[in-house]
């Protein structure tokens, strides 16, 4: 007998990380499609999203969701007169969990307001992994996704990130996706690093380097373009895997264990061994870059290996 489809309510804006303690106006758009991993398991329902303005493009033509709504006064008022089945609050900021609190739901996961601590809190046993920050999580050897389908008392099951298909062909081998965002610029590859793995690779393959960084539309059909995409780690390795490309994504400072599980991701890290890795920092503390041990030589003998 086929299951009456539910009504599911996801809050995911970008505001917060899902695995950091901090809250910004800036929002991370990786953040948003890494928790795009848990629609499958709505696949056969009506799925409800509010996101933020910024990360709309993140969730647009998304085939399991049925409504995107924009973090607001008018989505407020249309979400405050229903009744949902599963409500999933993502978002650690106190305004948004308060907020959430008062919708009507039959089951709650995710975020609250927890009046008593006076603060943020988790309806799983999982809290100590979600509001503690990632610097200090160097214990858990969990993979994101692992962690957030444990938020929905779920067991993750190697589902992936999910975007809307691109209608783009693929005109490159590489795409060197080199840019970080303003909040660890310490996950940055050095440039001439990446100068010397185009001198590595350019004879057998057809290399482009990141464009469209600032239309998410533009960017996403160049990651589309490309065959295999190196990356540090960032949203373009989240973007690629969503899109089915090969990805060999750079790690230092963050832990590769966050990504553990997805198909067509291949980890190269920094061999450095510096005390303070995974650190999470902005600015390195240690008297040696790890980024900096990464060899190109490496790294380009994996593209050979991957695009065989």
């Amino acid at each position: 007998m086929k299951r009456k489809s539910r009504k599911i309510l996801i809050i995911k804006t970008g505001f917060s990380e899902f695995l950091d303690r901090g809250i910004s106006t800036t929002v991370s758009y990786g953040d948003v499609l890494m928790c795009t991993a848990i629609l499958p398991r709505f696949e056969n329902d009506h799925v409800t999203w509010v996101t933020s303005w910024a990360a709309r493009d993140i969730l647009k033509g998304n085939p399991y969701i049925d409504e995107l709504c924009i973090f607001g006064p008018v989505s407020f008022r249309k979400i405050q007169i229903r009744k949902y089945d599963i409500l999933i609050n993502l978002e650690k900021d106190i305004g948004i969990s308060t907020w959430v609190d008062q919708l009507k739901a039959k089951r709650r996961y995710g975020f609250y307001f927890d009046e008593r601590k006076h603060n943020i809190n988790c309806l799983k046993v999982n809290t100590r992994y979600l509001l503690l920050g990632q610097e200090n999580q160097k214990d858990i050897k969990k993979s994101a996704f692992e962690i957030l389908y444990e938020t929905m008392g779920q067991q993750w099951k190697g589902e992936g990130l999910v975007l809307k298909p691109r209608r783009v062909k693929e005109k490159f081998d590489i795409g060197f996706n080199y840019s970080v965002g303003s909040k660890w610029p310490t996950k940055a590859w050095p440039l001439d690093k990446w100068k010397s793995l185009q001198r590595l690779l350019k004879k057998d393959y057809t290399v482009t380097w990141q464009q469209g960084q600032k239309n998410l539309n533009r960017y996403f059909d160049w990651i589309a373009s490309c065959r295999l995409i190196v990356s540090s780690d960032s949203l373009g390795q989240a973007v690629a895997q969503a899109l089915g490309k090969k990805v060999i994504t750079l790690f230092g400072p963050t832990n590769f264990e966050r990504m553990q599980g997805l198909n067509n991701l291949h980890f190269i890290c920094s061999p450095l061994r510096c005390p303070y890795m995974p650190c999470y920092l902005p600015m390195c503390k240690y008297r040696k870059f790890c980024m900096d041990y990464i060899q190109p030589k490496k790294v380009a003998a994996l593209c050979r290996r991957l695009l065989k």
